[in-house]
């Protein structure tokens, strides 16, 4: 035998990986599924139907034993004018000139007094079929308005008003009654209101009377006592103001000379003799003709000068001469505007004093003339006084007196226009509209139930579902077996079958690339048990064998009798044996009826399955098989029942999970792929098997390895067998561990 291989290499390095799954796992997902909303309307359609059966039902009994309510309607119209005699607010009647007075018309016929008339006037109170026995008037009031509609009919000035009954003549009479009680508690109300503005006014008029007469008397004395002419009025305003009219006007005159002589006494004053131009802005008088003469003669005289400095030097006669004639005006100029200023400042000094004078004048004559102002004042403001209480007492007589026309008014605005008839036909319950309404609600509650029960029911029922939980795609899909063939090599049994193709796509969609060759080892998992993990793996190997690969099917559940169940009791050890250091693995190892595939057997069940398999002999084992065969596959336990198989998938390239038709829940499927990879395992694909999982009372077949010899080797036999079978038919001697 050949020397156990090192285990510390394949623990460290695993062969290489062919990823077939993406990382997102939603890309294997179809977008639309009608199959599988299909399916659940066939499998729980029966609830929807149920529900509307049910609801249609229950409708129909209502519709049977429930009270006929009858409907009454007819309509009022409003008046856009309606008759307006006390224009007092509150006391006014109703102008329902807009939409929002048509609204309080509306709200006001449906009114808690209103209707309280209307039961007292139709005795509602004692009507037995109408309210119960005892009723409070609160309560009756409140039944009989959830009974009134009365609504605006849009883009007219019409009110309708509609009565639901359960007798068609009170009905009736309940529409007139709420038309004629409205009218009356309007016009109470309306009397109500102006015997109290009639109150008010006769209280308000007597005190105005009295007032309007008090302020007579105190303008008459006023008048008696003051006796100043023109006194009434302002035509004839009276010596007094004549006279301050005057000194006023005299006043303005003086202060307009006093300002002339300032200004022009202030102009002499910045005379500047190198300067002339200065005066010019001075005001043409007797004392500035002598002063401007000078001025334009200087200015003349400046201008000849000019000319005779262009012409003659300053030695000359004729220019000294003009140099002379110059200097000579410009000293009368000086004179000139010195004596005249000093004129102006003597004018200007008497025009200050007179100024002054007038405005002590008018001081006096003002003060006369306050005395009179004043007392025209009061007299105009007793006057007014005495006005305003007359014309004020007038106004309230005259409401007053209206008053009396009001009651003789129609208080309210509104008319009949549809008068209310009888119904001959119940509106309520509708069947036409009861049915349909609760053949749809049933329904909807049927589909709410199925909604409810198959978010509930956590199994998975379709690929899809399955994609979900996984997060990889589907590999293969394995068509529902024949009753009683479950358990089948159907690539020997039925090569033609819709199952054996599916294990031959199977077959090429795990067959390795070129690139990457070593990836040779697969891994069958489920999430539980009874989900066709064996029989895939079976069938699997079997298709490899017949392309022509050298196969080891290796039987790693060690838990019960699987694969190696037909081995288990005649004396051959199996994988537990070797794992434990017990056995050769070469006692082990069977040939099957199909050339090329052989059976690693796992040997009688053991307790200690997770410790042999966790342990470097297993590793060691693969590693030896890979020199001797293409390809192995190996057959796990289930994922949640034991930790087999978490042991196990590390060293396997591919992990695919089986998952049966209804015989797992999502959450466990889920968690099943999660411990794969959490333990290292490779997953990249599931097989979904269609065929649906059977009662426990039915189990389905168990699957089957035909073989043709009991083992690679006897008892007796002092050679060991590995993997290859020579032309006539035997296996040549080698060592697998």
């Amino acid at each position: 035998m050949a020397s156990p291989r090192k285990t510390e290499s394949l623990v460290t390095s695993s062969p290489p990986r062919h990823e077939l799954a993406n990382v997102e796992p939603t890309l294997y997902l179809p977008k639309v599924e009608p199959g599988l909303l299909f399916g659940i309307l066939l499998r729980r359609g029966w609830l929807v139907l149920l529900g509307m059966v049910i609801a249609v039902a229950g409708a129909a009994w209502y519709a049977k034993t429930a009270p006929k309510i009858y409907v009454s309607s007819g309509s009022v119209e409003v008046s856009s004018h309606a008759p307006r005699v006390l224009n007092i607010d509150g006391v006014s009647s109703e102008d329902p000139k807009d939409l929002e007075e048509l609204r309080t018309i509306e709200g006001n016929m449906v009114s808690d007094g209103v209707l309280l008339r209307v039961a007292r006037a139709n005795g509602l109170f004692e009507a037995a079929d109408f309210a119960r026995a005892g009723a409070s008037e609160q309560g009756v009031v409140e039944l009989l308005k959830s009974r009134v509609q009365v609504e605006l009919i849009r883009g007219t000035r019409k009110i309708g008003i509609a009565v639901e009954d359960t007798d068609p003549r009170r009905a009736k009479r309940l529409v007139e009654s709420i038309i004629a009680e409205y009218d009356v508690w309007i016009k109470e109300r309306r009397e109500e209101l102006v015997r109290r503005a009639n109150e008010g006014l006769a209280t308000e008029e007597e005190k105005l009377r009295g007032a309007m007469a008090a302020a007579e008397t105190r303008l008459q004395e006023f008048r008696e006592a003051h006796p100043v002419p023109g006194l009434e009025g302002r035509e004839g305003s009276g010596p007094v103001t004549d006279q301050l009219g005057t000194l006023n006007s005299q006043l303005t005159r003086a202060k307009s000379e006093r300002l002339r002589l300032e200004a022009e006494f202030e102009s002499f004053k910045k005379f500047d003799a190198e300067d002339p131009d200065s005066l010019g802005g001075i005001a043409a008088t007797a004392r500035s003709e002598e002063v401007l003469a000078l001025s334009r003669a200087l200015q003349a005289k400046e201008l000849e000068f000019a000319r005779v400095k262009e012409r003659y030097l300053h030695k000359h006669p004729v220019y000294k001469e003009t140099a002379q004639e110059v200097a000579s005006l410009k000293q009368d100029l000086v004179e000139a505007v010195h004596s005249a200023g000093q004129a102006l400042e003597k004018s200007y000094h008497v025009a200050l004093e007179n100024e002054a004078k007038l405005e002590k004048e008018v001081n006096g004559a003002r003060t006369v003339a306050i005395g009179v102002e004043g007392i025209r004042a009061q007299f105009d403001a007793l006057k007014r006084e005495a006005e305003a209480a007359r014309e004020l007492h007038g106004t309230v007589d005259r409401r007053l007196r209206e008053t009396a026309l009001v009651s003789a008014v129609a208080a309210s605005a509104i008319a009949l226009a549809d008068p209310p008839f009888v119904p001959e036909k119940a509106s309520k319950p509708n069947k036409k509209v009861l049915l349909p309404l609760a053949g749809f609600a049933g329904m909807m509650a049927g589909m709410m139930l199925l909604v409810g029960l198959e978010m509930g029911d956590g199994r998975v029922r379709d690929s899809a579902a399955a994609a979900r939980a996984t997060g990889v795609p589907m590999l293969a899909s394995l068509p529902p077996f024949e009753s009683g063939r479950e358990g089948d090599m159907v690539l020997l049994s039925s090569p033609s079958s819709p199952t054996a193709e599916a294990f031959r796509r199977l077959r090429a969609v795990l067959l390795p690339p070129p690139a990457k060759p070593g990836a040779r080892t697969v891994l069958f998992a489920s999430a539980g048990p009874g989900e066709g993990r064996s029989l895939c793996a079976m069938n699997y190997a079997a298709s490899l064998a017949m392309q022509g690969q050298r196969t080891l099917l290796l039987d790693a559940d060690m838990r019960r009798p699987g694969l190696s169940r037909e081995h288990l009791g005649s004396g051959f050890s199996g994988l537990g044996d070797y794992l434990s250091g017990e056995a050769d693995p070469a006692k082990a190892c069977f040939p099957t009826a199909l050339p090329n595939l052989y059976l690693l057997s796992s040997g009688e069940m053991r307790n200690d399955a997770a410790e042999l398999l966790a342990g470097t002999r297993f590793a060691v084992l693969l590693e030896d098989a890979y020199r001797y065969f293409d390809a192995v596959v190996i057959d796990s336990p289930p994922v949640l029942a034991v930790s087999d198989a978490l042991a196990v998938s590390r060293y396997a390239d591919r992990v695919c999970m089986v998952v049966r038709q209804e015989a797992t829940e999502r959450r466990s499927l889920k968690k099943a792929a999660d411990l794969v990879r959490s333990a290292g395992g490779n997953l990249v694909g599931f097989i979904w098997n269609e065929s649906p999982a059977k009662s426990k009372g039915q189990p389905a077949p168990e699957p089957v390895v035909p073989f043709s010899h009991p083992a690679l080797a006897g008892p007796e036999s002092s050679k060991t067998v590995a993997a290859g079978a020579d032309p006539d038919g035997e296996i040549e001697s080698s060592s697998i561990a």
